[in-house]
């Protein structure tokens, strides 16, 4: 596969994850992720996560009015604490099982959540939901989903901000990580750049499902998508254990 090929094909993967995220709030991971590291390895994940702080930026800036500040401080301090956490414990840690674990923990959530149940939007929950979304983020590379159950219940714009800026934080901090353990440099910063194109692309086009999903879409979008991303941790690392 040629150079150009494989950038486009990385360009349009960009396009139709920051479409989904920039339009439901989360789904990028699902399916950015995956499809990078079936067209090369070189692209995950300094690459896909400076890309998607962009993308994260402008979702954030986009929703500013429609923060929720609400236990704001204590969700950032434990989504950092989560992240922080997960970079020193990813190495001793049996990951495959953790995946499954998390997964499953993923779908009960769901299950709560579909049947009527509400979480309670405290000061210790939102730590709570940080840390978790933080650590699981660094180790399993899927922490969104939690952050989107915990803020289901917002409209369209004020869930989409909210996670925007929480999405901004945690790649900044991410981003540091990787630059301190020596996997994200110049090389990483240039493949990054390659990615911007899709990324501005797909928020160009979010508006249009972002309309439909609010018209009381978006709830449903956050279940299905949560479901979707649980399923594939949990066959990825069932994988793992094979």
């Amino acid at each position: 596969m040629t150079v150009v090929l494989t950038t486009m094909l990385a360009i349009l993967v960009m396009v139709l994850g920051s479409v989904l995220q920039a339009a439901s709030g989360l789904g990028a991971g699902l399916v950015v992720v995956p499809l990078l590291s079936l067209i090369a390895l070189d692209w995950v994940p300094g690459p896909c996560v400076a890309a998607s702080l962009l993308l994260s930026g402008l979702m954030a800036y986009r929703g500013r009015k429609h923060w929720h500040h609400q236990h704001l401080a204590p969700m950032l301090l434990g989504l950092l604490l989560g992240i922080a956490l997960g970079g020193v414990l990813v190495a001793l840690l049996p990951l495959a099982i953790l995946g499954l674990l998390f997964g499953i923990l993923i779908l009960g959530a769901v299950g709560l959540s579909a049947a009527g149940l509400q979480v309670s939007f405290t000061t210790a929950a939102a730590g709570l939901a940080g840390v978790l979304a933080g650590f699981m983020g660094t180790t399993a590379g899927i922490g969104a989903p939690v952050l989107a159950l915990f803020y289901q219940r917002l409209e369209g714009p004020a869930l989409r901000g909210t996670l925007g800026l929480l999405y901004f934080v945690s790649s900044l901090a991410m981003l540091a990580a990787l630059h301190l353990a020596g996997r994200f440099g110049r090389s990483e910063v240039i493949l990054a750049l390659q990615l911007l194109p899709g990324v501005l692309a797909g928020y160009w086009l979010s508006p249009y499902l972002a309309h439909w999903l609010d018209r009381g879409h978006t709830r449903h979008a956050v279940l299905v998508l949560s479901i979707a991303s649980a399923l594939a941790l949990i066959a990825k690392s069932a994988g793992g254990l094979l």
